[in-house]
């Protein structure tokens, strides 16, 4: 038979595409679809940039007009809020600092002068913004509406910060006249933990700031005393204050528990200075509170003293070293510790432990001058311990003390720890080791 191909001859235009000249083509299309497709993308993304760039643009003008707007300047302090437009959430951040006299721009209005206008930044932005692209900014000064300074009268302006440097809302500040002046009502601070006292009466005044579980670094309730008001001026106030934190503390550790004195003093040490304070029991752990992240230097006894003097004696740091064979190693080494705002920090405070022979009414122990290099110190107050019996240890601040009370007599008590009895009754505690 004679094939079909061969009695019907295909034309040559009829014969349709090769499979390779498919691919060609197809790729070909993709090359141009994809730049076209790519022109399209980009012109959306600059569309869609555009448009919240005006967006932004309208927004920050609003809170602009709405810095303007507000009535009290005082209460018109550093916020961010998110709006949503078109589906697109735009994040809007406004800073404000008060401007003084002097020019200066600081936190409270403290730059110096009296208080003249309210400078206010603000600036707006989005997701997915390109890298290349910053956010929308809009700057303004907004004048108070009536005069804040009266020219016969001050200004007093409070900043009260915690232990990283932010401001303390809701603190309550007051400003108490201790010469001339006049009284004036507490204020609390705001969100950037400020507080003005406007129109002050020229006069002494004490700073201070209280707000619940809050303390200071050397005490509970800072304070800025003698604080000069002058008439047609602004006297500015920083004060420290934090969430306190709690400090575990157990005396004496390593040994059976010991008889602590009723009311000991408690020394916390720090580069700012010494904060006193006296423990609430006789329980061999107590809590107490501190200022969160300082580096307190834990010490069993007073080492301010009320004459003015310092007891140096209860702090092992202050015992020379290399005097008489001696050196202080850890077991006489002070004990430092740091907690965290809310929460609580535990450190261990050695004492000297003495063991009492017999029993005694009303024992106590009195501070005296001591020998060994110890530095000794004046008007420490006197330890009293109550009745105890024979054979109890009583813990006692490093230093030389005499013990007295009913029923001791003139028999040794001997110290359980490092010491040296000096005299019946009296016993140097030491918290140096022999060296090696």
């Amino acid at each position: 038979m004679r094939s079909i191909r061969a009695r019907f001859p295909v034309a040559a235009g009829d014969r349709g595409m090769t499979l390779v000249e498919v691919m060609v083509a197809m790729f070909v299309f993709a090359i141009i679809a994809t730049a076209v497709l790519a022109s399209l993308v980009q012109v959306l993304a600059t569309n869609r940039e555009s448009r919240a760039q005006h967006v932004a643009a309208s927004l920050a003008a609003s809170e602009i007009e709405l810095a303007h707007d507000t009535a009290d300047l005082f209460t018109l302090l550093d916020a961010t809020r998110t709006v949503t437009v078109g589906g697109v959430p735009y994040t809007i951040a406004r800073t404000t600092a008060w401007v003084s006299a002097s020019g200066a721009a600081a936190a409270c209005g403290a730059g110096g002068g009296s208080l003249r206008y309210k400078r206010v930044h603000v600036t707006v932005t989005w997701p997915n913004m390109p890298e290349s692209a910053l956010p929308v900014r809009a700057d303004t000064v907004v004048n108070p509406a009536e005069h804040i300074n009266d020219p016969a009268k001050g200004t007093v302006l409070v900043s009260i910060i915690d232990s990283v440097g932010v401001g303390v809302p809701s603190a309550t500040v007051s400003l108490t006249a201790t010469s001339g002046g006049a009284t004036i009502a507490p204020v609390s601070t705001d969100s950037q933990g400020c507080a003005y006292f406007l129109q002050v009466p020229p006069g002494i005044y004490d700073v201070s700031v209280a707000k619940l579980g809050h303390t200071g670094i050397l005490e509970a309730t800072p304070r800025q005393r003698d604080v000069s008001v002058q008439a047609s001026s602004s006297t500015s106030v920083s004060l420290q204050y934090d969430l306190a934190t709690t400090l575990r503390l157990t005396f004496a550790p390593g040994t059976s528990a010991p008889r602590l004195p009723t009311g000991m003093p408690l020394s916390l040490v720090t580069t700012y200075g010494v904060r006193s304070s006296t423990l609430p029991s006789t329980t061999r752990t107590q809590d107490v509170t501190a200022h969160p992240r300082v580096n307190y230097r834990v010490l069993a006894g007073s080492v301010l003293q009320a004459n003015g003097q310092e007891c140096a004696a209860v702090d092992p740091t202050a015992w020379p070293a290399g005097l008489v064979g001696l050196e202080q190693l850890a077991e006489g080494a002070a004990t430092d510790v740091a907690g965290d705002p809310g929460r609580v920090a535990t450190a261990d405070v050695r004492m000297g432990l003495i063991t009492i022979p017999t029993s005694v009414t009303n024992l106590r122990a009195t501070s005296v001058p001591g020998r060994l290099g110890d530095p000794t110190c004046s008007g420490h107050p006197v330890l009293s311990y109550g009745s105890v019996t024979a054979g109890t240890v009583i813990a006692v601040p490093y230093g030389t003390w005499t013990l007295s009370g009913t029923g001791l007599g003139v028999l040794l008590a001997t110290p359980a720890s490092r010491g040296q009895v000096l005299l019946p009754g009296t016993i140097t505690l030491d918290p140096r080791e022999v060296a090696p």
